[in-house]
C-alpha cells in the first residue's frame, strides 16, 4: 500500500510539474490552494467511500445524499433554527440515509450496486420534494463566515478534511472496528464464522459515509452560500475514482484512507490541470474515467489476477 500511495504522489507531482511548464500560472501559490480547496469534498466522501468499498460494498448515492442533506441545512436555516441544530441535524439526515442503504443491503440481501442506484434515485426525489425544485439562497452570513474562513492560510474546508483523514486513518488501522470492516470485506463468511457481527459493521460503514456526506453538505452549503438540492450530482465519479486510485479494491478487503485522500487530490489537480489548458469539459469526463480503468488494472496487475501469459494462454 505503501508503494500504491508513492506512486501516486509521483504521478502527482509530474502533473503539477508538466502543467506548470505548458502554463506556469498553474504553480501560483493560489490556485494551489484552490486545488486543495477544490478536492477537500472529493476527499472527505472519498473517505467514507474507502470503508464501504472495504468491507466489499459499494454506494452509489452519497451524492444525492449530500444533495438530501443541503436541502435539510437550507430549510432548517431558512426557517430560522439555530446554527448547532441545524448542522446536527444535517449530519443525522446524512447518517439516516447511509444506515437506509446498509440495513437494505444487509436484510434484504441485495447487490449494494442495485440498493444504491435505487436510493441514488430516491434521495434525490426527496430533496426535490422537500425543496419544491428550488435553490435556498437564505443562508445566515455566519455559516459563510465558517465555512469561508483561513486557519494557518488554508481555506476552513482543507483543515476540516486533514481532522477527518487523521481521524479515519486511526479508526482504520486502530480500533476493532476498522479491523472488523477489513475482515469482512477480505471473507464475509469466515468472519461471521469467528464471530463479527457482518452486517453490524456493514451498516456502520454506510453510516459512516452518510456522516460524512451530510458534513460536506455543510461545507458545500457554506462555499456556495445556497443549498442546492442537486449539490453532489456530479460527485460520483471523481469520489469513486479518488478511492480506487487509492488503492481501495472493490472486491474488498484492501483501501486506504491517506490514499484516498491523496487520489482526491490527483482528480483535484487534473481537472484544475485541464481546465487552465482550455481542454473542454467533457475530455476532463473522459480522462477521469481513463484514469478509474487504468487504476483497477493496475491493481489487478498487482495482485496476479491479470498476467501476460494469461493474456497468451486465452489468444492460444
Amino acid at each position: 500500500m505503501a508503494a500504491r500511495q508513492a506512486g501516486i504522489l509521483l504521478a502527482l507531482a509530474l502533473l503539477v510539474v508538466v502543467v506548470g511548464l505548458i502554463q506556469p500560472s498553474y504553480w501560483d501559490p493560489s490556485n494551489l490552494v484552490n486545488v486543495l480547496e477544490q478536492a477537500s469534498i472529493t476527499g472527505i466522501l472519498a473517505v467514507g467511500v474507502t470503508f464501504v468499498i472495504i468491507t466489499a460494498g459499494i454506494d452509489l448515492s452519497f451524492g444525492s445524499n449530500l444533495g438530501l442533506c443541503a436541502a435539510a441545512l437550507g430549510l432548517t436555516l431558512e426557517a430560522g433554527w439555530p446554527f448547532a441544530a441545524a448542522v446536527l441535524l444535517t449530519l443525522l439526515v446524512g447518517a439516516l440515509a447511509g444506515l437506509v442503504n446498509g440495513v437494505l443491503t444487509t436484510t434484504l440481501k441485495i447487490t449494494p450496486l442495485i440498493v444504491t442506484l435505487g436510493t441514488l434515485s430516491i434521495f434525490s426525489g426527496i430533496a426535490l420534494l422537500m425543496t419544491n425544485g428550488r435553490t435556498i439562497f437564505n443562508i445566515p452570513t455566519n455559516l459563510d463566515a465558517v465555512v469561508n474562513s483561513r486557519f494557518l492560510g488554508l481555506p476552513a474546508a482543507v483543515v476540516v478534511l486533514v481532522v477527518v483523514t487523521a481521524i479515519a486513518s486511526f479508526i482504520l488501522n486502530r480500533t476493532v472496528f476498522g479491523e472488523y470492516c477489513i475482515a469482512t470485506g477480505g471473507n464475509a463468511e469466515v468472519a461471521r464464522l469467528a464471530g463479527i457481527r457482518v452486517g453490524l459493521y456493514v451498516g456502520a460503514a454506510y453510516c459512516l459515509l452518510g456522516v460524512l456526506a451530510g458534513l460536506a453538505a455543510f461545507l458545500t452549503v457554506g462555499r456556495l452560500g445556497a443549498a442546492d438540492p442537486q449539490a453532489g450530482a456530479d460527485l460520483l465519479l471523481p469520489v469513486i475514482a479518488a478511492s480506487v486510485i487509492g488503492g481501495a479494491s472493490l472486491s474488498g478487503g484492501e483501501g486506504s484512507v491517506v490514499g484516498a485522500v491523496i487520489g482526491a487530490v490527483f482528480i483535484s489537480a487534473l481537472q484544475a490541470g485541464l481546465t487552465i489548458l482550455v481542454i473542454p469539459a467533457f475530455y476532463q469526463q473522459i480522462t477521469v474515467g481513463a484514469v478509474i480503468i487504468l487504476a483497477v488494472t493496475i491493481d489487478k496487475v498487482q495482485r496476479g489476477e491479470i498476467t501476460l501469459g494469461r493474456a497468451r494462454a486465452r489468444r492460444a
